[in-house]
């Protein structure tokens, strides 16, 4: 009898605790609307001209009805309690009418850039569904319908009826829906207030870090040179060592102080379209949203793909996403020692490569946001320290990976088709011996010619060509042949707006998130902002040829000239991120080191200073616009001025170097 009682007792514990550990289910508070709005709560990114009623169907009886006049993200959002770790499967009814935006109408996850559904143009009843899994330890889990979703607005008019929520099972997602609303480890009530004394605390500390860094270098570069056996490769090696230990270090103390261990929007679409590739395979992948062209997406599958293999944690999987920017970072300073070494003392080479192994915006854009811009800045880099050793068609392919992987690259393409005319007409231009080359001894070519140099400029165009050709062709599916030129146009032009968090001239007027057909002057900041990109695009070239040309010496100038060019777009130019200014300074930096002067080493500073300010409000903004916590404006109004100010002095450098060649000398070398 007692071992009966006994077992009834541990039955009854077993089934409690099971039924503790089980998965929540949702409870949906009027799913179908018969109740109005009740229980539902209506957001717009642009107020008064969106809306939200509920309108009585003949066959369904009511439902929820959202119109937009004009481009907007409108949803309707209900909160609801989850379980951490787990797959859920949200469906509703949805009927259509004029909707027009790549978002179309949608469920999605409030808080987190994930859509499923995204019904466009004139539909009957239909049903759409989105699965994810949440995070873990995620309990709350805000689920909205409605039209266009963050970053990628839509106008037309839709009905919505009929929504539930239920547990997935073991279904296989490569969706997130890890969410603001799922709690912070680091705070337990929902913020009040934007941190700007938190921003302006780091920015000044990280700034005095920099100083120190840069000063350790002029010292060091204007004392004597002496003559020494010992290059100094060790020393390097320890300090690209150490600078990695800290990225690592720094992305792991973002899984702890971050919602999602890095920028919520970035980490949750890198993961989720690794995860996509890896298990659904790369021809489907564009049928679902994803504004990145396929070149990197093929990285990202294959992290996912390890991931998946060895059945990594999902904070690991993290820090692999992270892995590709911060591995970059190392080679960009790597890069800074093996130039820097040549023509300066091994002090001052050394002290160099810290300024940029331990530039502060650079860590923390790779190893704490989790972005890819450092990618970027390596393969513009890249190509150009190959044209100056006389290999083109390695530049072109190069060039060509870097088109592959973020679209931004593009900006850049007038530029070097500028040097590879440069390179035609002058042969010898960069210095280096035309017997050395490997192409040379390869085809036993015994003379220099014209015709040999366009042979190679061509092919380097093709290669890049080609190249970017056979990247995408593991994603096209039964897209269109010509959809590889609409994802490219269509990820530039994504974010419609005069300036997205880049803190520069329209940043300033107060045009931050604003529509770029709004009027400005009798054009539209969208015209405005062409004009200016074709411009200073026309103004880097212009100032290039002329350093080529007139200058003894011209090696600082192409990157000096891009810079000046990328900097001007930044500054001018429409549909700025804060982070498009990224590559600048390591451009500067190579222009630095064969210019050898001193005013550059500080247009470096004043770029990494402001890009930091920047890029800590832009990814505040993230983390807190969910609570109505935008930006504060005076932040945006001083780091726009300073980008402002800064774009005017670094413009007249430029002229002074590129015109006058006339440098002040930084270093003994």
């Amino acid at each position: 009898m007692r071992l009966k009682s006994a077992l009834i007792i541990l039955l009854a514990v077993s089934a409690l605790f099971i039924c503790g550990c089980a998965p929540k289910t949702p409870a949906v508070n009027n799913g179908g609307f018969d109740d109005g709005l009740n229980g539902w709560s209506f957001n717009a990114y642009y107020d008064g001209v969106s809306s939200a009623s509920t309108v009585n169907d003949r066959v369904r009886g009511m439902t929820a009805f959202i119109s937009s006049e004009s481009e907007n993200d409108a949803r309707l959002i209900q909160e609801f309690e989850v379980s951490g770790n787990t797959a859920y499967r949200i469906t509703c009814d949805v009927r259509t009418e004029d909707v027009v935006g790549d978002a179309g109408a949608n469920i999605g996850i409030y808080g987190v850039a994930v859509t499923g559904g995204c019904v466009t143009g004139t539909t009957e009843w239909s049903a759409i569904e989105l699965v994810g899994k949440t995070a873990a330890g995620q309990t709350v889990l805000s689920v909205s319908v409605g039209i266009g979703g963050h970053g990628s607005l839509a106008s037309g008019k839709a009905w919505f009826d009929n929504l539930k929520i239920e547990l997935a099972g073991d279904v296989q997602t490569s969706t997130f829906f890890g969410n603001a609303s799922s709690g912070s480890k680091t705070s337990s009530s929902a913020p009040t207030e934007f941190p700007t004394g938190r921003i302006v605390l780091t920015a000044l500390y990280t700034t005095v870090f920099l100083l120190i860094l840069v000063f350790w270098h002029r010292t060091s570069a204007l004392k004597p040179l002496k003559k020494t056996t010992k290059n100094g490769s060790g020393y390097a090696a320890l300090i690209l060592v150490l600078a990695f230990i800290f990225r690592i270090v720094l992305a792991i103390i973002a899984l702890e102080t971050t919602k999602l261990g890095g920028h919520k929007t970035d980490i949750n679409c890198f993961t989720a379209w690794g995860m996509r590739v890896a298990k659904a395979g790369a021809s489907h992948f564009y049928e679902q949203w994803c504004d990145y062209p396929p070149g990197y997406m093929l990285v990202l599958g294959a992290i996912a793909g390890i991931s998946n293999a060895f059945g990594l944690d999902y904070s690991v999987y993290i820090v692999l996403v992270k892995l590709p920017s911060i591995l970059c970072d190392v080679a960009c300073a790597w890069i800074v020692w093996r130039y820097s070494a040549r023509n300066m003392s091994r002090s001052a080479a050394l002290s160099l490569t810290a300024v940029v192994a331990f530039t502060p915006v650079m860590a923390y854009v790779s190893a704490y946001w989790g972005q890819i811009d450092q990618l970027l800045a390596l393969l513009l880099i890249v190509p150009i320290l190959l044209l100056y050793k006389r290999r083109p068609i390695l530049a072109g392919l190069v060039y060509g990976l870097g088109i592959a992987m973020k679209p931004q690259a593009l900006m850049c393409g007038p530029m070097f088709v500028a040097a590879c005319i440069i390179y035609v007409v002058t042969g010898d231009l960069y210095g280096n011996a035309f017997s050395s080359r490997s192409i040379v001894k390869l085809l036993k070519i015994k003379k220099d010619t014209v015709g040999l140099r366009i042979f190679e400029v061509l092919a380097a165009m093709i290669g890049a060509l080609v190249l970017i050709i056979l990247l995408s062709l593991p994603f096209k599916g039964e897209q269109e042949t010509f959809w590889l030129l609409d994802k490219y146009v269509g990820t530039a032009t994504s974010y419609k707006f005069a300036t997205v968090n880049g803190y520069n001239f329209w940043a300033l007027i107060g045009a931050n998130w604003k529509s770029v057909e709004e009027p400005f002057l009798g054009l539209t900041y969208g015209k405005w902002g062409t004009i200016f990109m074709g411009f200073f695009i026309a103004a880097g070239i212009a100032l290039y040829v002329i350093a080529a040309v007139k200058h003894k010496n011209p090696k600082g100038a192409l990157p000096l000239a891009m810079a000046y060019s990328l900097a001007g777009i930044f500054t001018f130019g429409h549909y700025m991120h804060e982070r498009y200014i990224f590559p600048v300074l390591m451009l500067i930096m190579i222009a630095y080191i064969f210019y050898n002067d001193r005013r550059l080493i500080w247009a470096y500073v004043a770029y990494a200073v402001t890009t930091m300010v920047n890029c800590l409000a832009a990814f505040y903004y993230s983390e807190l616009f969910e609570y109505g916590l935008y930006w504060d404006k005076n932040i945006i109004r001083w780091c726009s001025i300073a980008n402002v100010v800064i774009f005017a002095l670094f413009t007249v450098l430029v002229l002074v170097l590129m015109i006058g060649n006339n440098p002040k000398k930084a270093y003994n070398g």
